[in-house]
């Protein structure tokens, strides 16, 4: 049994977040005592903390404030280790851990170079002296995908055999038929996309896609909350397909939405993994993403249709001829299995616990 601490910046719904609390239920399963550290008590997804964890909230309103309580929690508690997600905590986790002496995993969950793009000057020039100094620090790195392993040994200047390409866990679905499946309004095809609405997942592209090929029975369901709902509404409604266009937020529960689908899209610009992606697999669907870095393509291994990131015409083809031609089911929910929880999270432990060959 070990003492294991999982940071996150707080429990906001997003594909890390939901990584991290299936990680802390395998480690419980496995008789662990395991501490969740967000920066804040906050997040719709405080209600799914598995029985068992310890919820610890350091209380710190922005990222430089969490260095003092996480070194006091550090001394304080010792656990084995610390697994710290998503940059610049991993950074600061490291720095508040350096006098515990306390081991410390980072797991970066996007293709950062690629991430970094978006941001201010400032964040963009301390990105990469910060992993050349912490993430040497670290006891072992993680990627979420072989071209986000790639893309952040590049960034620490460490050979790439240093960096541990991990896919994410994925729970599968429940083998019983959701009760409470939603209706879509119309009797036309249903297409599916999951994920915040933010920048990174180009909503607009779906659309633009989506008013090329659509017919009037068609509808578009786009499952997630964030900033870009407004600008999502005042597109579809550009386009003439707002009719067709259903936001119903976040869910708890996306499984009805997939299971109740004809076609998953991806539009994203860039990912680390694409958690929805396997997702939609283990439910059977066909699959169409754009070819990002980094992650479909490793998800997908030759399912589905994968096009040029950024290109409407590509898109609406690729949905046409994957709803007239899907993927074999059988096969899609085959590929999901690569991701099943139990054996990602026994690697995880492995590499956390220093035990990993």
């Amino acid at each position: 049994m070990a003492r294991i601490a999982l940071l996150l910046p707080s429990l906001e719904p997003g594909g890390t977040e939901r990584v991290t609390l299936t990680l802390a239920t395998e480690f419980v399963r496995l008789g662990d005592e395991v501490d969740l550290l967000v920066l804040r008590q906050e997040g719709a997804l405080l209600d799914a903390v598995p029985v068992g964890v310890r919820l610890v909230a350091l209380e710190a309103r922005r990222l430089r404030n969490a260095v003092r309580p996480l070194e006091d929690y550090c001394a304080r508690v010792r656990p084995d280790v610390l697994l710290a997600s998503l940059w610049p905590l991993t950074s600061i986790a490291v720095w508040a851990a350096r006098r515990s002496r306390i081991r410390v995993v980072v797991a970066e969950h996007n293709t950062l170079s690629v991430e970094a793009q978006t941001w201010p000057a400032s964040a963009r020039t301390l990105l990469r002296p910060a992993l050349r100094w912490s993430h040497r620090q670290a006891a072992a790195r993680v990627a979420v995908s072989q071209g986000a392993a790639d893309d952040l040994a590049v960034l620490c200047g460490l050979p790439r055999s240093t960096v541990h390409a991990i896919h994410n866990p994925i729970a599968p679905p429940s083998a019983s038929q959701p009760s409470d499946l939603p209706d879509w309004g119309g009797a036309g095809r249903r297409i599916l996309s999951v994920g915040t609405l933010k920048p990174q997942k180009n909503h607009r592209l779906l659309l633009e896609a989506f008013a090329r090929m659509a017919r009037p029975g068609d509808r578009l369901a786009i499952v997630g909350e964030g900033s870009e709902r407004a600008a999502i509404e005042q597109a579809a409604q550009k386009l003439g397909i707002a009719r067709q266009l259903l936001l119903p937020g976040h869910t708890p529960a996306p499984e009805r939405w997939y299971a109740s689908a004809d076609l998953f899209v991806l539009s994203s610009d860039y990912e680390g993994f694409a958690n929805v992606v396997a997702e939609a697999l283990g439910h059977g669907l066909t699959v169409v993403s754009t070819d990002c870095p980094s992650g479909p393509a490793e998800i997908l291994d030759g399912l589905g249709r994968l096009v040029p990131v950024g290109n409407a015409v590509a898109m609406a083809d690729a949905i046409e001829a994957a709803l007239a031609a899907p993927d074999d089911s059988v096969a899609a929910r085959s590929r999901a299995t690569a991701f099943a929880p139990a054996p990602i999270a026994a690697r995880y432990r492995a590499l956390m616990l220093g035990t990993a060959e």
